[in-house]
């Protein structure tokens, strides 16, 4: 009797070495699975996403990607774009690929890639969020501080006043008040389940994307980040591409800059350094993320 099986990759992103960064696995060929097939392989891989990649259905895309977490569907997520654009541009896959420029079709809407290459060797790809800036409402400090295990006065409101904002995935975002600060963050589950009870709506209930500003170069931001989902998965993530383009964008919008580019470093704390870059072309523009990748493991996954 056949076994049915389906062919994965897994990659890490946001980085260019291996067992730092975010990691995804990437289901090759995922036509044939139902939705509760889907959800079944997120959840034995248990990584914070999973995507699945179909033919394209229209001649205006590449491939249907769908992406989901050990508990839910998402509609637009950053690195497990980047990863999959990586896989499609490296392996055989279900996607129709013809040059470096590629366009996804998801659930938040057209994902737009280009593969990055060095010396003809693919080291990862940019993607455009699928949506533009929207900001979804202000966000008390005392709540956040709550959250996060700090003092009211650790929430900074110098250039972004606590709010949550989406480029296709929506997170609350603050400013903390300097490194060390940020350092010292002790995510509080029982805060997080008052501040999801009180409707403020992110991904994962309520999550947080708390930053700290290290420099600012006529437009050129270095940043450190943190992001933390205790009500989802994983309890904070170590590289999280769609809150470090809504976070960009916050910063073209509040800036006045009409190039904005932002480092972002994330992970550190956890042992995942990863790097995100992203490019915001005035303030109306839709972000662009960009990250190196590197692959980790192929195998094959028994139904």
């Amino acid at each position: 009797m056949s076994r049915k099986s389906v062919s994965y990759s897994i990659v890490d992103v946001f980085t260019a070495k291996r067992f730092a960064g975010n990691p995804v696995a990437v289901i090759k060929d995922a036509q044939g699975l139902g939705d509760d097939e889907m959800q079944a392989i997120a959840q034995e891989f248990g990584f914070s996403e999973t995507t699945f990649l179909m033919p394209p259905i229209n001649r205006a895309s590449n491939a249907k990607v769908r992406i989901f977490t050990p508990f839910d569907e998402i509609p637009f997520a950053g690195h497990p774009n980047i990863g999959t654009a990586f896989v499609v541009g490296s392996e055989e896959t279900a996607a129709t690929v013809d040059g470096d420029e590629l366009v996804f079709d998801e659930m938040g809407g057209p994902v737009s890639v280009v593969l990055q290459r060095q010396q003809e060797r693919l080291t990862g790809a940019k993607i455009t969020a699928p949506q533009t800036l929207e900001v979804l409402g202000e966000v008390d400090p005392a709540m956040i501080a709550d959250c996060l295990g700090l003092s009211i006065d650790q929430i900074s409101s110098a250039r972004i006043a606590p709010c949550v904002a989406s480029v296709g995935l929506p997170f609350a975002f603050a400013e903390i008040t300097d490194l060390t600060a940020l350092e010292a963050i002790e995510p509080n589950n029982s805060a997080f389940k008052a501040a999801q009870a009180r409707g403020q709506e992110t991904v994962d209930g309520f999550a947080i994307s708390a930053f700290v500003i290290n420099s600012d170069a006529e437009g050129r931001f270095d940043l450190r980040a943190r992001v933390f989902s205790p009500l989802g998965h994983p309890p904070e993530d170590p590289a999280t591409g769609s809150a470090a383009g809504a976070l960009t964008s916050l910063l073209a919008a509040s800036s006045g800059y009409r190039v904005c580019r932002a480092r972002i470093q994330q992970g550190l704390e956890i042992g995942r350094p990863s790097l995100i870059e992203v490019e915001v072309i005035a303030a109306e523009a839709r972000a662009e993320i960009t990250g190196n990748c590197v692959l980790v493991s192929s195998g094959e996954l028994f139904l």
